[in-house]
């Protein structure tokens, strides 16, 4: 009975096959390549290939680092390596320098093919960075080639050559890539990160600026990106290398204290006095260092963080012992992430404080980005939730506002029927009092000369002629357009012509502009209309005027007689002038009175 292949087998034998054959070229592309780690050294100032004695030359085996094999000295030295050959490869080969510091130019039987920049202040820093430098194949002949390193190096700063390798360049390039990106390329993405985050929690610290937690973050952001610029940095103008050096050392040590800064706004714990005297640490310290020779610089720094690891030390405790104030989740991030960082930063410090063969290879930028990315998270996230209570209590007020407007509206809605009923009622009032006042009073005065006079008709038509007209100017009032003083002047003027014709006067008529009372309403309507009545009756009555010139505008009123006048000053008033200044008091005009043997003149404004 035959058996059916495995699924798995479809799925596995492809993917082993394929391994398999990456597994040949990879080791067929690393037998092209050699790997030289024994060769001789020798410091010397010389621009090229020293040709000394052999007697001169060290023997040395790479990784070599300066503080072990040459203590306490620095500037320019030199490598000398053999390379034996078949015959003169004909493709580009290259050299291929994973970790060297400071600085580096190499020589192929006596001829440059490749510098890693300045060799005088301001240097070209490459001791964080692989270097790669391609020539010609036909600079190699058959037999013995040599190659020589000139390495500028400082005292007591870990300098030193790795383990390199020259061959085919196509074999060494994937290697250097790879080396390149994790190097270079990494902490140049971290620096563009943390400098984005940081300038964005900036500007939300300005926009809240009781919230002193995205400052410290900003601060935080700021010099480590300050410090992981010296990653992917390779010329600094300006700078010599122990200041370039100095200020990447103090902003990993302002990194650390303003991170304790932001875990103490983070977990909400008010120390004053120890963040203070971190401060004057930090401050001090680093300053401190500069008084000391350049070649205890590394050591200097390395002693300085021993401080700043007991600080990563009571951050983790600090945040352990007051995680019940935060998110299970947060704290958990953010213990772990510090957690990280601080080993990465112990890693490091090693290499400050104690030379090691290899060359160093400092890591606490992948600990500071990861750490600066969880904060900048959870600040984030914070924010957030912020951003939901406040549109969450925004949408409540907008409820309670809408709820609120509604009973407004409900309420001024009832108000205004109310106001309007008040007013029907005023009215009918009004028009009660002025029927009592005006026409009954006219009734009255008629039935009693009829009653005592009958024989005399002519008072009586005139007084029943006035109670007709006071008739007219109320009905009048009432049926017309309050806003409308143009049309109510129109009705009145034939009536007014008619009373000064009686008292053989001529009336001039002239309406520069439609009227219009300041509150305009049937009731002040009327009251006006009065007035003007009142005002002609007095003139027919007293002033003996043959000629009468009436004028309104828009804001005035004026009347204007040629008759005998009267002395506004001594003349005893009677009922009819306190009458008129009370109805322009009431209306909100102003009445002036003006009188001399040429005339009178009435003008009202508003």
């Amino acid at each position: 009975m035959s058996r059916k292949p495995s699924a798995s087998l479809f799925y596995w034998g492809p993917l082993l096959g394929f391994l398999f054959v990456m597994g040949l070229l990879l080791s067929d592309a690393k037998a092209e390549s050699q790997q030289l780690d024994h060769g001789e050294f020798i410091f010397d100032q010389s621009q090229t290939p020293p040709a000394l004695p052999q007697f001169r030359w060290t023997p040395i085996q790479l990784p070599d680092n300066w503080d072990l094999s040459h203590p306490f000295r620095g500037g320019f030295g030199w490598y000398r390596f053999s390379l034996t050959l078949d015959h003169s490869p004909d493709d580009l080969w290259a050299i291929y320098l994973p970790h060297l510091s400071v600085n580096a130019r190499v020589f192929i039987n006596g001829q440059l093919v490749g510098s890693g920049g300045s060799f005088t202040e301001p240097v070209s820093h490459n001791s964080y960075r692989p270097l790669f430098f391609v020539f010609p194949g036909l600079l190699l002949h058959a037999g013995e080639n040599q190659i020589a390193l000139n390495l500028l190096g400082y005292a007591q700063e870990e300098s030193g050559l790795g383990t390199f390798q020259i061959g085919p360049a196509t074999a060494l390039k994937p290697t250097y890539n790879s080396l390149y990106f994790r190097a270079v390329i990494v902490p140049t993405i971290s620096f563009t990160l943390l400098l984005l985050l940081s300038f964005i929690l900036f500007i939300i610290w300005l926009r809240r600026r009781h919230e002193t937690l995205y400052l410290m973050f900003a601060l935080c952001g700021g010099f480590c990106t300050l410090y992981t610029a010296v990653f992917f940095i390779q010329e600094v103008p300006w700078l010599t290398h122990h200041q370039w050096l100095w200020m990447e050392l103090t902003a990993i040590m302002c990194y650390i204290y303003c991170l304790m800064l932001l875990i103490h706004r983070f977990v909400k714990v008010h120390r004053p006095s120890l963040e203070k005297f971190f401060l004057i640490y930090t401050i001090v310290g680093p300053f401190l260092i500069l008084l000391i020779p350049p070649p205890y610089l590394f050591r200097g720094f390395g002693l300085l963080g021993l401080g700043y690891s007991a600080i990563s030390l009571y951050i983790l405790f600090t945040i352990y012992r007051y995680r019940h104030q935060c998110l299970p989740s947060e704290t958990w991030l953010l213990f772990f992430s510090i957690l990280f960082s601080a080993l990465t930063g112990y890693h490091d410090l090693a290499y400050l404080l104690h030379a090691q063969h290899e060359i160093p290879v400092f890591i606490f930028y992948w600990g500071s980005t990861i750490l600066g990315i969880a904060i900048a998270f959870l600040l984030l996230l914070r924010f957030d939730r912020s951003l939901i209570l406040f549109e969450t209590l925004n949408r409540d007020l907008n409820s309670m506002v809408a709820e609120k407007s509604r009973t407004l509206a409900q309420s001024y809605q009832e108000r205004q029927t109310l106001e309007m009923r008040q007013a029907v009622f005023g009215e009918r009032e009004r028009i009660m009092r002025d029927l009592h006042d005006g026409l009954g009073g006219y009734l009255v005065s008629a039935l009693v000369q009829a009653e005592r006079h009958p024989p005399l008709l002519v008072p009586l038509q005139q007084t029943l002629r006035s109670a007709l007209e006071d008739l007219r100017l109320m009905i009048d009032s009432l049926d017309g357009d309050p806003t409308d003083l143009a049309t109510q002047m129109g009705s009145l003027r034939e009536r007014l012509e008619s009373l000064m014709e009686s008292s053989g006067a001529v009336l001039h008529w002239q309406v520069e502009d439609s009227p219009r009372l300041p509150f305009p309403s049937t009731s002040n309507t009327l009251q006006l209309m009065r007035m003007v009545q009142e005002i002609f009756t007095n003139i027919a009555k007293h002033s003996h005027a043959c000629h009468v010139f009436f004028s309104v505008g828009a804001h005035h009123l004026e009347v204007r007689d040629d008759g005998e006048g009267f002395d506004t000053v001594t003349t005893r008033p009677g009922r009819g002038l306190p009458h008129l200044y009370r109805r322009a008091q009431q209306l909100g005009i102003t009445l002036h009175i003006s009188s001399s043997s040429l005339g009178t003149t009435l003008h009202l404004t508003w």
